[in-house]
């Protein structure tokens, strides 16, 4: 039962537009929540046993969720000044009143908001980690998850050769994008479909039949083709790093090593179909792409001059928005909600102390 609401979720938050406004961000985050509501009440985690691992992992989200509101906390100013002392130049200069009580924050409303989509990626994670531990499950899960992607890949690609300027063909976009598919921006689309792409591949080899190994490999290729429709150089770059870290782990792998011919025979099939469709867009979009041009570099090194001054407490979750203009360049003339690296922008706005609590938790 949690295995379908979870997958029902996370459909439903690929076809409302990738969730990217406000009413599909609400829906999303009240049903995650709703789930792991009805987790605990069924208490399904205690038909699992809890590891040190999962302990650990969960208790360093917990850490995380404790240092987002600690970043909200109205803290003396004297406090402020000694552990984020450029924090509190900025609160003070736009204050009448530099005795009064400051968060670390730039933007409570914003890190609230953070912290919230925070504490539902730690729902879902949670519901995830201990659902997960049954194999007929997690098998089950992705099952669901690469038949849907399967079918957006088809749509997405029907969608592109029939584009009238609407996403599902009736959806046109009011602040401009580059849609792809149910996803307002191509690149995420690439991103989502080429997380499947590993996931697809290791289903394809946990087939017992031929018929079944046959299935799921058309839908893993049917899946890239579209990676590689969509135009993105990222999802592009992405998709071969996936293909290659799911490789080295299979060489790794006693009882897999054997059979890495059938990733090249997947990669063979793939650019088949690509050459047979035609990669001709593909390739002039990578052959305009000019590095020294890109303006995102100028946006990554602005990011880090601001992370050099709120390197420990970070300037608060959600605020990269508002503390950007501060050190953008002249040169950057749009407006960026985002630094477009999770990494920087992850950094600039939990510094130090957040930036070791997840690096904690991917080791």
């Amino acid at each position: 039962m949690t295995t379908n609401l979870l997958s029902a979720i996370i459909i439903l938050s690929v076809l409302f537009f990738g969730t990217v406004e406000v009413w599909s961000s609400s829906i999303i985050l009240f049903l995650i929540f709703s789930l792991g509501l009805f987790w605990i009440f069924r208490k399904e985690y205690l038909h699992y046993q809890t590891t040190p691992t999962d302990k650990l992992l969960l208790s360093l989200w917990v850490c995380f969720v404790c240092y987002g509101l600690f970043q909200l906390l109205p803290l003396p100013s004297f406090i402020l000044k000694l552990i984020a002392p450029t924090s509190f130049e900025l609160q003070t200069f736009y204050s009448l009143d530099s005795n009064r009580s400051m968060s670390l924050s730039l933007s409570p409303y914003a890190t609230r908001t953070e912290l919230l989509r925070t504490v539902a990626f730690f729902t879902a994670f949670s519901v995830a980690l201990h659902n997960f531990k049954d194999k007929s499950n997690l098998t089950a899960f992705l099952k669901m998850i690469l038949v849907f992607g399967f079918v957006l890949a088809v749509f997405a690609i029907v969608q592109k050769a029939t584009w009238h300027r609407g996403i599902y063909w009736f959806r046109e976009l009011t602040v401009g994008g580059t849609p792809f598919g149910s996803f307002v921006n191509r690149n995420h689309f690439a991103g989502f479909a080429g997380m499947l792409v590993p996931l697809g591949l290791g289903i394809t080899f946990l087939q017992k039949t031929r018929e079944k190994r046959i299935l799921f490999g058309f839908i893993t290729t049917i899946i890239s083709v579209s990676v590689f429709f969509s135009l993105s150089r990222g999802g592009i770059v992405g998709f071969f790093s996936g293909i290659t870290l799911f490789s080295v782990l299979m060489l790794q792998s006693r009882g897999q090593a054997k059979k890495i011919w059938i990733v090249g025979l997947f990669l063979i099939v793939l650019a088949s179909y690509l050459m047979y469709l035609g990669i001709d867009p593909l390739i002039e979009r990578f052959y305009k792409t000019d590095v020294t041009g890109e303006e995102r570099l100028v946006v990554w090194a602005a990011t880090w001059t601001a992370f050099a001054d709120f390197w420990f407490t970070g300037s608060g979750m959600g605020t990269f928005m508002n503390i950007f203009p501060l050190y953008s360049p002249p040169s950057v003339q749009s407006i960026y909600q985002h630094a477009h690296n999770d990494y920087l922008e992850f950094i600039l706005e939990n510094g130090l102390i957040g930036s070791l609590l997840l690096t904690g938790f991917a080791v």
